[in-house]
This record gives C-alpha cells, structure tokens and sequence, in this order.
C-alpha cells in the first residue's frame, strides 16, 4: 500500500469527522466546519486490533478555512511515509455532512465517513482490507 494514500485517506476520514459544511455567503464557495479548522493530534491509530502510537508513531492533521489539510508522521510504524520514518504532505479537502474527501477532483480522491464528540474525532474505514480505527484530539 502507498504510504501517501494510506495517509490521504486517513486525512478525508478526519475531515469527514467534523460538523456539516458551512456554505460561504457571498460567493457560493464551500467552506469547512468551524470545528475542523486547526491541529489534531493522534491519540491512537488502532490497525487490525494493534495501536501504533504504542510503538512511538506520531500522527498530526492540521484543516484551514481555506479548505487545504497537511499533516505530520514521524517513527512511521505503518508505511504511511514509504519507507522513511517521517514524512509530512497537504492537499485540498472537501466536507459535507458527515463525510469528508481528501483531494477533491483528482485521480487520488478519497471519501471516509467519521464522528465527533467533544474535543474527539473518530476515524474508522477499512482499507485494503484491514480496520483502520483513528482518533483524534484538538490540539
């Protein structure tokens, strides 16, 4: 599996996580949920039963108002970085209702399905067979 994609996937499940789409006023544009704009910070990321931020893996996913995403992986225990141990990466994002897609439009899009209470995004999806169970906290 491309570590690239994993994580892009990951980043739509994120974003999916949040509240509806706010629709801008003037203009008609899409904006994303006030309550996805920021930073979250990985707590767990749980792979078919094993979490990986035990094994020092750090994972973080910052949303603009501008509708772009980057995040941050370092001590990859998963590939998301192809093979090195830290990567970083950002692209456009999209969100409505309770879905969320990471590179709109492009060969490479992806679409997750998530939930928030609180402060705490969850992620779950399975890709290439295998559970994927992300969660979040703001940081």
């Amino acid at each position: 599996m491309k570590a690239g994609r994993t994580i892009r996937r990951l980043a739509l499940i994120m974003s999916a996580s949040l509240v509806p789409v706010v629709i801008g006023c003037s203009d008609g544009a899409v904006e994303p949920p006030a309550g996805l704009v920021g930073t979250w910070n990985a707590t767990s990321l749980v792979v078919d039963g094993v979490n990986l931020m035990d094994e020092g893996m750090t994972l973080s996913f910052t949303f603009s108002n501008d509708s772009e995403y980057s995040y941050s992986v370092t001590n990859d225990a998963l590939d998301f970085c192809d093979l090195v141990a830290n990567c970083s990466d950002s692209g456009d994002f999209s969100a409505t209702g309770s879905q969320i897609t990471f590179d709109p439009g492009t060969v490479d899009a992806e679409t997750f399905s998530w939930s928030i209470v609180g402060s705490t995004l969850t992620v779950t999806a399975t890709i290439e067979g295998s559970l994927f169970t992300f969660t979040f906290e703001r940081q």
